[in-house]
């Protein structure tokens, strides 16, 4: 039979209480800290040995007192929790680091496009043009016109004048 909420929140409580090494009167003190109230360390005790039943506030706050998520402490597995967690951050790390360097080519790109508009315009202190070696293909590379003016193919209008 499946423990209630209840039950696997005082449980957990202690347990993730006792992985910190911090007392009941510990943890009372830091939840009241957080609610801005008084908290017996009575009610820790309480709500441990299931007793009491804990108020969601209290519930919430205790979380953030032992700087965990809500839901490891009324996890069945907090183990497995914590580990589909883990997978959810990664995924959501490594979509942040494509977004990133999409961002940063895209950075470099227009630098290189206000260089080529400002006819070779210095923009020393903008950005860093020793990372120019790692622009992708999707920046223009300059080529020559009909009339022998520099330009950019996908710049409309972007011409330089030849040097």
């Amino acid at each position: 039979m499946n423990a209630l909420p209840g039950d696997l929140f005082a449980r957990r409580l202690r347990q993730e209480r006792e992985r910190l090494g911090i007392s009941q009167a510990e943890l009372a003190r830091r939840i009241a800290e957080i609610l801005g109230t008084n908290v017996d360390p009575s009610a820790v005790t309480r709500i441990e040995q299931q007793i009491r039943a804990v108020r969601l506030d209290e519930a919430v706050a205790a979380s953030k007192a032992l700087d965990v998520p809500l839901a490891i402490l009324v996890a069945e597995d907090p183990e497995a929790e914590s580990e589909a967690q883990l997978q959810q951050y990664l995924a959501d790390l490594a979509a942040a680091q494509r977004e990133w360097e999409k961002n940063r080519l895209e950075v470099l790109r227009l630098s290189k496009a206000i260089q080529v508009l400002g006819g070779g315009a210095q923009l020393k202190g903008v950005v860093d043009f020793r990372l120019l070696e790692s622009i992708d293909a999707r920046v223009p590379v300059e080529e020559d016109d009909q009339h022998g003016h520099r330009f950019a193919p996908g710049i409309e209008g972007a011409t330089t004048p030849d040097a």
